[in-house]
């Protein structure tokens, strides 16, 4: 039998790591409200204007995302004319992203007070093993696969090692 205030302390640790990363994201939206963009959309304009043009596919797999839910996410982008889509040079079947002179001015808008969200919660991003939430996003996102695939939960003692540094 599993011993319950053991089980409590996981449990609350579990609910304050939502919250923080719920008020986290939220500092950064509610920082870009007066601009064109929200803090997932300037994420990805972001990257998109670093790496463009960028094949659909490859951004997907960049931000680790499924290509229905990038697709979701980029469509109100595409509404508003911040990105485009261009044929891709040598294999017309596939669709390059890139960033239209609007979404570069949306960027540009939102580049400071995008810094200022960062420099708010620099104290505490700093002190995170950026490293390791992504080791453990990418252990949880396999976990899932896996569950989808066999129809059975994988136990996470068997997939997740944590580090105790």
């Amino acid at each position: 039998m599993c011993d319950l205030q053991a089980i409590s302390a996981v449990a609350l640790n579990h609910f304050f790591a939502q919250r923080a990363m719920r008020a986290f994201w939220t500092h950064f939206d509610e920082t870009l409200r007066h601009t064109d963009v929200n803090a997932s959309q300037f994420c990805m304009l972001a990257l998109l204007h670093q790496r463009e043009p960028l094949v659909f596919g490859d951004m997907a797999a960049e931000l680790e995302m499924d290509r229905s839910n990038l697709s979701a996410n980029l469509a109100p982008l595409l509404r508003r004319g911040l990105i485009s889509t261009i044929t891709h040079e040598r294999d017309r079947r596939k669709r390059q992203l890139v960033v239209t002179a609007r979404g570069r001015k949306a960027v540009t808008s939102a580049m400071i007070p995008w810094m200022r969200a960062y420099q708010d919660t620099f104290t505490f991003v700093r002190l995170l093993d950026i490293d390791s939430m992504r080791d453990l996003f990418r252990v949880m996102r396999d976990m899932k696969k896996q569950d989808d695939l066999s129809g059975t939960a994988v136990r996470p003692e068997s997939q997740l090692v944590l580090r105790n540094d």
